[in-house]
């Protein structure tokens, strides 16, 4: 138990240093939209009904186009948006204004409807320092919730994965563009790591027979994150469903009725419904889906074309799932998307290839959720909002595909060497990467960034514009960060535990809710049957 809170606090340690970092170095509204959600949690945090239940408004966005959102009595000053450096990369953040406070007035924002959970977590801080001190305790405030997340899945892959790969593989999936959103004030940051968290407790929960002792950390956890999956966005239920139903389906009628049982599963399962009922009748109260009719003819794709556009958009998706900071207009360069598209889709391929049909069927429900289905939605609404689907979007849903494929073949091909080799040539391979993005992201705020940068032009402590902390201050905290990443990684077990490591039993009259249990890797044998290698015999009392 001890070494479980210990494993806990340094994995949320090392993700806090590494999203820490962000949230000194980006100017005001840097980040994607960080205008719009500053305003909305800036309004929820006066707890006052009228602000945090916004009547649905026609509003003007960033560039005074009509959009839905809605109104928020907010310092007037917090409205200012990045335009004249957002999308333009050449352009340093010298020339913004930034966070400023001002008499209280009627500021529109488009995240206005918006479910205000993730907002009443972030906006006191706004609310009462509406400047760059306050936007960086709400920035830290959603970058320690991110971080608390990862940090549940870390202990929750490396109890139950069999050589620890499938915690590794959380390096994969926690990618700078994760790092860069909880940098910032944007609910898509928290989503992310629910996704990620959903599935580092759902597959050991639900691939896996019962365990009503052990497992209980896994119900929470699973619990805590479907939550936030419903409410946060709403796209979430979409994930949420889809998620649930590739870990459940086939369903386990046999487990089911044993975690029944549970009194924590009972409670956990009516507060998930309940937050699915209360996130639909936001959804629909807030209409979050509706869209303001743009002006005739401002987009005319035919259908046919639509689709070829988003088929042949799938690198761009992949680039805003790895890492495009800024108002996506801050891309590495190219060998750092490849590097890691290679090792994380390779692990997802060889997953496929030597999982069994089960796992497929798993595989293609996440696609279907993650891919078509915004694809479907993209398509159908091309003449209403142009090409709007980004990476980030899917990645709550598609982040569970590596999770699963690490589980997969860490009981049905690699062993603990091989197994070891991956993480450790993930950690040497992708944290880095991390520095890129902060660095490119860094000048191209400092200074801006033309196309014909050269290496010499990549200098983080040079330009215009500078953090009121200081340039230094992020770069020190990232490499701080990716150093202790790259230590708690390391040292993430990878060898079997002895045959001999006693059983989990309650002693008489023990409360089974504290008694002490071994990990998995203290057991004999998998609880997985499929896991034993193959030729292997059945461990005595092998499940």
């Amino acid at each position: 138990m001890r070494n479980g809170r210990r494993s806990w606090l340094l994995a949320f340690s090392a993700f806090f240093l590494v999203f820490g970092a962000w949230c000194f170095a980006a100017p005001f509204d840097g980040p994607a939209d960080e205008v719009q959600h500053t305003i909305r949690a800036a309004g929820v945090a006066s707890f006052d009904p009228g602000q945090i239940f916004a009547r649905p408004r026609t509003v003007p966005d960033a560039f005074e186009k009509d959009g839905m959102g809605a109104y928020q009595r907010v310092p007037v000053g917090m409205d200012a948006h990045a335009v004249c450096f957002g999308f333009k990369p050449q352009v340093s953040a010298a020339c913004s204004k930034g966070l400023q406070g001002g008499p209280v007035g009627e500021v529109s924002t488009s995240a206005g409807r918006y479910n205000p959970l993730y907002y009443f977590a972030v906006g006191v801080p706004l609310r009462l320092w509406p400047n760059w001190g306050g936007l960086v305790v709400a920035r830290l405030i959603s970058s320690a919730i991110c971080a608390a997340l990862l940090a549940s899945a870390f202990v929750s892959l490396l109890r139950w994965s069999r050589f620890g790969l499938a915690a590794a593989t959380l390096l994969g999936v926690a990618t700078p563009m994760l790092a860069h959103l909880a940098g910032g004030v944007n609910p898509n940051s928290v989503e992310i790591a629910a996704g990620i968290a959903f599935f580092a407790a759902g597959i050991p929960l639900l691939l896996e027979p019962p365990d009503l002792v052990r497992k209980r950390s896994l119900i929470t956890l699973l619990g805590i994150s479907s939550v936030l999956l419903l409410t946060l966005r709403s796209a979430g239920p979409a994930w949420f469903a889809f998620a649930f139903f590739a870990l459940a389906v086939p369903v386990r009628w046999k487990w089911l009725r044993e975690y029944w049982r549970l009194l924590r599963v009972k409670l956990w399962v009516g507060g998930v419904i309940l937050a699915a009922v209360l996130s639909a009748a936001w959804i629909v109260g807030m209409k979050t889906g509706e869209l303001v009719p743009p002006p005739p003819g401002l987009y005319q794709y035919k259908t046919g074309e639509a689709i070829a556009i988003y088929v042949n958009s799938w690198w761009v998706y992949i680039e805003g799932m790895i890492g495009v900071a800024g108002w996506f207009d801050v891309l590495m360069w190219a060998p750092f998307y490849v590097v890691w598209a290679l090792l994380v889709g390779g692990l997802v391929f060889l997953g496929g290839i030597f999982g069994d049909w089960t796992t497929r069927w798993r595989y293609l429900v996440i696609l279907l959720g993650g891919v078509a289905l915004p694809g479907m939605l993209q398509v159908s609404q091309a003449n209403m909002t142009g090409f709007i689907i980004n990476g980030r979007y899917m990645l709550p849903l598609l982040a569970g595909l590596p999770l699963l494929a690490a589980w997969t073949l860490e009981r049905r091909l690699f062993d603990a060497a091989q197994s070891r080799t991956l993480t450790r040539t993930m950690i040497i391979f992708l944290l880095p990467i991390h520095f890129v993005l902060l660095v490119w992201a860094m000048v191209r705020w400092q200074r801006g960034l033309p196309n014909s940068a050269g290496l010499g032009w990549f200098n983080p402590l040079a330009g215009e514009w500078h953090p009121a902390t200081g340039s230094v201050t992020p770069l020190l905290i990232m490499v701080a960060g990716l150093v202790f990443t790259a230590a708690v990684f390391w040292r993430v077990p990878h060898e079997e535990a002895p045959a001999e490591a006693p059983a989990a039993k309650s002693a008489a009259g023990s409360d089974p809710l504290t008694t002490e249990v071994p990990s998995q890797r203290e057991l004999r044998s998998d609880t997985w049957q499929e896991s034993r290698p193959p030729g292997a015999e059945s461990a005595p009392g092998a499940r």
